[in-house]
């Protein structure tokens, strides 16, 4: 613990005279212990992470990172299945892959989340196996600069 919030609050306590021991009990010291950690509204808090692009996407996150965090933040704003809670999963999505996903033959996905993970996954599969014959079969008839590698493929 050598810096940030969790350093702060430490010193905090250890400067208070009486340090821990002025804490009358578990649960006083408890309630300060969340006060000072714990959101005031974790659902609000979610949802605002959601719509910000600038603090939330799929970057250079794999896929499985960017589903499973994508998941725990809608679950913890609340929000329902359905259009909204797709649109959102697609804004955070890397351009690459989301530009795979608007070019399918068969059309979007319907509105389930489900269905959104799982064409999410199988396009960044095709992604990386395209990524994977432009190297090992350099002669073959896919052209090399129409492909763009996934994020955990470059590095």
């Amino acid at each position: 613990m050598k810096l940030g919030h969790a350093l702060t609050y430490a010193l905090r306590v250890f400067q208070r005279p009486g340090g821990v021991n002025s804490f009358v009990n578990w649960e006083a010291f408890e309630t300060d212990f969340q006060a000072e950690f714990f959101l005031l509204n974790p659902a609000k808090t979610a949802a605002l992470s959601l719509h910000n692009p600038n603090q939330y996407g799929q970057e250079e996150q794999s896929l499985d990172d960017y589903i499973n965090s994508f998941h725990a933040l809608a679950e913890q704003a609340g929000y329902p299945d359905g259009l909204q809670l797709c649109l959102t999963f697609c804004e955070g999505l890397h351009p690459t892959l989301m530009e795979c996903i608007d070019n399918l033959a068969e059309g979007h996905p319907d509105n389930s989340i489900a269905t959104w993970y799982k064409v999410a996954h199988d396009q960044w599969q095709l992604m990386e196996l395209k990524h994977e014959l432009q190297f090992t079969h350099p002669l073959s008839t896919v052209h090399a600069s129409s492909i763009t590698p996934p994020p955990s493929a470059a590095e």
